[in-house]
This record gives structure tokens, C-alpha cells and sequence, in this order.
């Protein structure tokens, strides 16, 4: 409706008294915080490393009506742990074939003992493969979707890879998002926990959650300013209370439970205006919490252009995404597939229309 339209008064008048109603929120939440215990935080070294997963759109190839979605996984040392190029048209068992012939994700089916079909509720089930294969609800099938579901499993993968086999001791590894995941089946995540844990009691090997938000900071944010909680001159954290939590997400009953993550709100920078991170610890580490939260703030000091936030991460961003170059070399070699069973005619019409910019090339970031 237009704004001439409005009785301003009335809207006020409707307004204020909705607002009021909610207003005793902010008080009872001022006192949930008040009762939040903020420690202070030192500096540790330690060996960190963080493997993350491409966002979906980043990497992609694009040159119509050939579509292929890129995915993969590279850590903050820039080593590839698994990189494969998806076709948007492809038939779904393609999402099989992928656990079953790479090794990063057929390894996470051994160590997990679990069958493609027991990993995850959202892949491509064999049920609905063979449907598709026969002409059935097709319609109903979005690889982006699937691809989405593969990056996250991917990074999973390849974090409990790392934490099974280190190369050194004492290593701090760093998930980018929380320690918990929809994407995965319960008991997928079961088995994945013993999976970290017994990782963690034979080679050392630490993790933690590092997210840049979430509901629970979102929910507790306004009390937090107005309490100047994390107003310290030095790094800090507290732990979010259960009940908190629970307020915060649906369906908690559910899946809160079963994961294995005790969030944390932490602000790992010195001054008292550092960003705050919800960062989940594994439920085996509480005891060592404020050490492994001092070698995590470590890792923070040098970080750019986020200060505040663990360098590893900011690192592992920047190898996953292919930039102008890396994507100027997988384009060339596109065409060139193209054009390898054309004749000379068709050769050439390609390159004009390639060079003339009408068949553009698109795809991960431009510089």
C-alpha cells in the first residue's frame, strides 16, 4: 500500500503496542547474559589447517547450452584434496559413481562402514536413480541441489582424513561452519564423532567448529551490546547455555542433540571491538577448551582482511576458488574437447564465436 495512503497514527498506535508486547524480551535476555561467565584468553602456537569447500557459484564453467559445476576441496596449504567437474545434465547416478570411484569419499564410506545410501538423507537415493533411469520423475531431479550435498560431504570427508592421518602432532584442525550438519544422517554423524574422537585419542588431533554467524549470535546480539559483554581489551569467550540454543532452532528435539558440538561465542582479537564467531568445541575437549581456544586466537593475530578471524580459514577460501587464470586454462580446454570431432568449418565458427565474446565463457572469479 501507498504511503499517502496510511493513517500514520494508526500505524503507530498499532505498532507501539506490538513492540511492547515483545519489549520484555530484551530484559529477560539482558539477565540470561548477565549470567554468561566471560574468560579471558592468551596465546598458544600450534600447527593449524583448515580444508574448505568451494560455495556453489563460485566455480562453475559455463558455455551454453555446456554447463559444469566445479567442486572442490583445498586446504589453507593450498594442496587440492579433491576436485571433480560436475555436468548440470547429468543423470544422477553420477552422485553414486562419485563414492564409489574417488577416493576421498569412498574412504569416508570405510571409515564410517556405511553404503551410499545410509550416508545422507538428501543424495539421490538407488530407488530413485533406477526411476530416473526408466523415465520417472524426472522433473523432480536438480543436480545444484545434489551438489550442494556433495561439497559439504566432501569437506567432511577430507577433515576426518586429515584428522586420521596428521603428519604431525598436535594439529588443530578448522571446519568453516559449526560441528554439526542436517546434511548427514544421524547416524552418519554418530559414527563420524567416535570417528574424530578416536582420532583424537591416538594422534592428538584437535578441531573446532569456526562459523561467521549463526542464529544463537543473531538472537543474542542486541543483549550482548547493550551488556558490553565482550568489551574486553583482550580475546575472550563464554559458552552458550544449552537452553539458549534450544530457543534458536527448530526441530532441535531432532538433531540439536545428536551433534557433537558445544557452541562457544568467542572474540579472538585483541580491542574491544572484534568481531564475535560462535565456535563449536567437540564435546571431548571441554576439559582443554581455553587451550584450544588460545591456539585458535593464535591463528587469528595476522588474519586479512577479516581481523578477528583465523588466518587458515581465510587462506583455504582463497585457494578453493579458481581465479581468471586457472579458469582462462579449464575454458581453453573445453573448447578444445569441442572442437576435437568437428570439421574445419565448424572449428572455426567456434573460435569466432568464442572470440567475438557472443559464446561467453563464465565462471569462477574474474580479475
Amino acid at each position: 500500500m501507498a504511503l499517502i495512503n496510511l493513517d500514520l497514527e494508526d500505524v503507530k498506535k498499532n505498532l507501539n503496542r506490538a513492540v511492547d508486547q515483545e519489549l520484555p524480551l530484551i530484559y529477560e535476555l539482558r539477565e540470561q547474559i548477565k549470567n554468561l561467565k566471560i574468560q579471558e584468553l592468551g596465546y598458544r602456537q600450534c600447527y593449524a589447517i583448515a580444508p574448505v569447500a568451494t560455495d556453489g557459484g563460485e566455480n562453475n564453467i559455463s558455455f551454453e547450452p555446456i554447463n559444469l559445476e566445479i567442486i572442490r576441496v583445498v586446504d589453507s596449504e593450498g594442496i587440492v584434496h579433491f576436485q571433480d567437474f560436475i555436468p548440470l545434465s547429468s543423470d544422477p547416478s553420477i552422485f553414486k559413481e562419485m563414492f564409489e570411484e574417488i577416493a576421498v569419499l569412498s574412504n569416508f564410506f570405510k571409515e564410517l562402514d556405511l553404503t551410499y545410501d545410509e550416508i545422507s538423507y538428501f543424495l539421490p537415493s538407488t530407488k530413485d536413480i533406477k526411476k530416473y533411469a526408466k523415465g520417472i520423475e524426472r522433473e523432480k531431479i536438480d543436480n545444484r541441489d545434489y551438489i550442494r550435498i556433495i561439497r559439504d560431504i566432501a569437506e567432511w570427508a577430507v577433515l576426518l582424513n586429515l584428522a586420521s592421518n596428521p603428519g604431525k602432532t598436535r594439529v588443530l584442525l578448522l571446519r568453516d561452519g559449526l560441528l554439526r550438519t542436517k546434511i548427514l544422517n544421524l547416524q552418519t554423524v554418530d559414527k563420524m564423532r567416535d570417528r574424530f574422537e578416536r582420532a583424537y585419542r591416538e594422534n592428538g588431533t584437535l578441531i573446532v567448529g569456526v562459523a561467521k554467524r549463526s542464529k544463537v549470535l543473531s538472537y543474542l546480539s542486541l543483549g550482548l551490546t547493550l551488556e558490553k559483554t565482550f568489551e574486553l581489551q583482550s580475546p575472550c569467550f563464554c559458552e552458550v547455555p544449552e537452553e539458549i540454543e534450544k530457543r534458536c532452532y527448530k526441530w532441535e528435539r531432532t538433531w540439536m542433540g545428536k551433534q557433537f558440538g558445544k557452541m562457544h561465542l568467542v572474540k579472538l582479537a585483541e580491542g574491544k571491538g572484534g568481531i564475535v564467531l560462535p565456535v563449536d568445541i567437540p564435546v571431548w575437549l571441554l576439559e582443554r577448551r581455553k587451550e584450544v581456544l588460545e591456539y585458535l586466537a593464535e591463528t587469528a593475530k595476522s588474519s586479512f582482511p577479516i581481523v578477528g578471524y583465523p588466518h587458515p580459514l581465510i587462506k583455504a577460501h582463497e585457494n578453493a576458488v579458481l581465479h581468471g587464470l586457472e579458469i582462462s586454462v579449464l575454458s581453453d580446454l573445453m573448447v578444445k574437447r569441442i572442437t576435437e570431432d568437428k570439421v574445419d568449418e565448424d572449428i572455426e565458427r567456434i573460435f569466432r564465436h568464442v572470440n567475438l565474446g557472443k559464446g561467453l565463457i563464465k565462471g569462477g572469479i574474474r580479475e
